[in-house]
């Protein structure tokens, strides 16, 4: 781990959280044990949370208070107070590899157009089913489905030239998020990912440069936690009835 704020940071990890005491630890000492030399920086954005979060938060990172609720708003308050060129924005419920920010910061050293990114996810929480083939036994979990539909649905989006970045983990250009003008709150906060994704779709058509990407073979550990059919169906409906008004978020750009 280098965190040396002597140095100015290479990297900016951003967790938002909200009564998180059950999660928030283990995904910070996550980020705290990366195997990098590159100085990095790790923030936690609370959105005044009634329970241990930020005691917990306190022991690991930077810790503020957000003065409102809500992850679009804490996300875009904390922003300005890191100095990364990378910000990596991480959900509390998301593990990283060990090797997660040194391939990252590679990544974004030797590819100048790629403005942002995510790496898959997969779902690590589910109750665990013990499944016997013939003589073999294997352990699978509840999400053992979703996981496969996951990455099948980014992958052929990335193949078919519709790249998204995915809320878990967004890693984008300092630079990049400014001119888009930070995060948007769609309507009831759902579909930040989506509306982020393609605010910086927008500026890559107006720029006529630059790239997104999901990147297939790294991957995160998240919660299932929130993962539900009424959920998945809610998303849907509303990117189906409200097109417009995600459209007119996603290409409302700032140049700064």
């Amino acid at each position: 781990m280098n965190t040396n704020y002597n140095n100015q940071p290479a990297i900016s990890v951003i967790i938002p959280t909200y009564n998180e005491e059950k999660r928030i630890e283990k995904t910070l000492i996550s980020v705290r044990n990366q195997n990098c030399k590159i100085p990095y920086e790790i923030i936690v954005v609370d959105g005044q949370s009634s329970d241990n979060t930020v005691e917990i938060s306190e022991q690991y990172a930077k810790t503020y208070i957000s003065p409102m609720k809500g992850k679009v708003s804490q996300l875009n308050y904390a922003t300005p107070k890191t100095e990364g060129n990378l910000i990596l924005f991480l959900d509390a419920d998301t593990l990283i590899s060990p090797d997660f920010l040194n391939y990252i910061y590679e990544l974004f050293k030797k590819d100048e157009s790629l403005y942002a990114c995510s790496a898959r996810f997969k779902y690590y929480d589910g109750i665990a089913l013990n499944v016997s083939l013939g003589s073999k036994n294997f352990t699978l979990t509840n999400y053992f489905f979703q996981n496969i539909f996951v990455h099948t649905w980014y992958f052929f989006k990335t193949l078919y030239g519709y790249p998204e970045l995915s809320g878990s983990n967004i890693v984008v250009r300092r630079d990049i998020f400014q001119k888009v003008g930070g995060f948007k709150k769609p309507p009831n906060s759902l579909g930040i990912d989506k509306v982020f994704s393609d605010s910086i779709l927008f500026l890559i058509k107006k720029m006529n440069k630059g790239k997104i990407k999901t990147l297939n073979f790294l991957s995160v550990l998240t919660s299932g936690r929130h993962l539900t059919v009424e959920r998945s169906i809610k998303r849907i409906s509303q990117y189906t009835n409200q097109k417009e008004i995600y459209s007119n978020l996603a290409t409302k750009i700032y140049d700064q």
